[in-house]
């Protein structure tokens, strides 16, 4: 999970990188970690330790696959598999800077198979071995049930980045999908307690990875939303029902009132402390999909759940279900629902035709962070600063700010900065339209790295959705004349 943040943190603030930096030798090393305790596991109950494995324990030839540990090394390597298809989807398309691609996704697939794998082999650990004490089963499920949680809250991208970015329609009808599953899950499998106090858990690892960024000065996430209070919601429903959380209907139920108590908490989160309120003609739109996905999700939630408790009780699935034949049922069911809820994630981005210039509504802009400017992505590509042409490419979300879409130039002091300047002349189109950046200041900002750059402050007060051209040209006089760069950036612009 730090490995998680951190790596967004980076790109957020030094860039793209190499793949051997700390956050990624944070996520991998941490999978290779669980991935060797998943195989020790597997020896351990194959070379004659079966007895000490709760829960069903697969023959594959002569290995013996105790069920949670199998998944958990399955996971791992879907994980594992992830970072060759990053290299080649970098190769083929370019360096991708959302969240929200493919090889990304893969990983956090993998490593959400993963967490689940583990929560199979802890549960049908209860009252076995080290886990004997109620108290220590309890608090190994909930470790595992909050990085869960942070799961399906990594994958919701810059909807916990930027609070002003999130839409009344998509963002919750993902919370709905994601959440649910995973606290009813936990509410049937745990205690009716465990959803609120997992999601509670989270906070505090959200905040202390908040600190952490805080002091060494990187770009942090929001601490919104706050699960806890919706997860509340579920808590209430199973602690009402106490003695009936064997009924088919309390995970919709549950579900429901969770979609429920979020869209209610981000409606007033966004009204009041964001200070752009949803429209309510799109709230009440989406409101029928976001609640029938969150009693379906919860549903899910209360089928994995029983799955969780037959693991470690007598009569196993036949127990929690009522015969084997009802719970072979309800597996087919759950699965096919997951399919389903992931197809329905898949909203094709709709591109407009290439902006025009009067439709940026360029102003000049005194201050802003370099790392939001469209031109930083520039200093990480190939060749830059030396090559005559270097070709980028940009992505962002439309979060309705200002963004700095002017060139810039950098040297390694201020007064080498102040050296160059009187021989720069910058200039700037979008696609095809020049653009006279003479009304526009010179901002200089300081990189993390110390050097001092010199940036044209204009920025686009309006994006749509589109793919655009933006070409710059950076001349500079050098002892042999001048010499000329020329940038050209591709530029798309996505709906939240």
């Amino acid at each position: 999970m730090v490995g998680v943040y951190l790596d967004t943190a980076w790109h957020r603030t030094v860039g793209r990188d190499s793949f051997f930096i700390l956050p990624h030798l944070f996520i991998y090393g941490g999978g290779l970690g669980v991935w060797a305790a998943a195989l020790a596991g597997i020896a351990g109950a194959t070379l004659g330790r079966r007895d000490e494995f709760g829960g069903p324990v697969l023959h594959v030839g002569r290995a013996k696959l105790p069920f949670g540990f199998g998944l958990t090394a399955v996971g791992i390597l879907v994980i594992m598999a992830a970072a060759p298809v990053d290299a080649w989807w970098h190769n083929t398309f370019g360096k991708d800077v959302l969240i929200w691609s493919p090889p990304h996704l893969q990983l956090h697939l993998g490593a959400g198979i993963a967490a689940l794998g583990l929560l199979f082999a802890v549960a049908a650990q209860r009252g076995r071995g080290a886990l004997a004490r109620p108290w220590l089963w309890r608090c190994a499920m909930l470790a595992i049930l909050v990085d869960l949680v942070h799961r399906g809250h990594f994958v919701l991208a810059h909807y916990t980045m930027l609070p002003h970015a999130r839409t009344p329609d998509l963002y919750p009808f993902l919370v709905a999908l994601l959440a649910p599953v995973v606290l009813v899950a936990a509410a049937r499998a745990v205690a009716p307690w465990a959803p609120t106090l997992a999601c509670l858990l989270f906070l505090v690892v959200a905040w202390l990875m908040d600190v952490m960024l805080r002091i060494i000065d990187y770009e942090r996430y929001t601490l919104t939303p706050i699960l806890a209070a919706p997860a509340a919601a579920i808590s209430l429903v199973f602690w009402v029902a106490a003695r009936r959380h064997d009924s088919v209907w309390l995970g919709a139920l549950a579900g429901l009132a969770f979609a429920v108590a979020f869209v209610t908490m981000e409606a007033a989160w966004m009204r009041w402390p964001v200070g752009r309120p949803w429209p309510a003609e799109r709230v009440l739109a989406a409101l029928p999909r976001v609640l029938v996905t969150g009693a379906l999700s919860g549903w899910v939630g209360w089928v994995l759940g029983g799955f969780l408790r037959a693991v470690s009780v007598p009569g196993g699935t036949a127990a929690e279900f009522g015969s084997r034949a009802r719970a072979g049922a309800a597996a087919v069911a759950t699965l096919t629902l997951a399919v389903v809820g992931l197809a329905a994630t898949y909203h094709p981005q709709r591109y407009g035709p290439p902006m025009t210039v009067d439709e940026l509504r360029l102003r000049p802009l005194a201050r802003f962070p370099y790392t939001e400017a469209i031109f930083w992505n520039v200093f990480f590509a190939e060749g830059w600063p030396l090559d005559a042409r270097v070709e980028a490419r940009s992505e962002g979300i439309l979060d309705g700010l200002p963004m700095p879409v002017g060139p810039a130039w950098c040297a390694p002091s201020e007064a080498a900065l102040t050296a160059t300047l009187p021989g720069l002349r910058f200039t700037m189109e979008v696609n095809g339209t020049p653009v006279d950046l003479t009304p526009y200041p010179l901002v200089r900002l300081p990189l993390r790295d110390g050097e001092r750059c010199a940036w044209v402050g204009v920025a686009s007060e309006f994006q749509r959705a589109s793919q655009n051209r933006f070409v710059y040209t950076i001349e500079r006089s050098v002892s042999g004349g001048p010499v000329t760069t020329r940038v050209e950036l591709g530029v798309v612009f996505k709906d939240p």
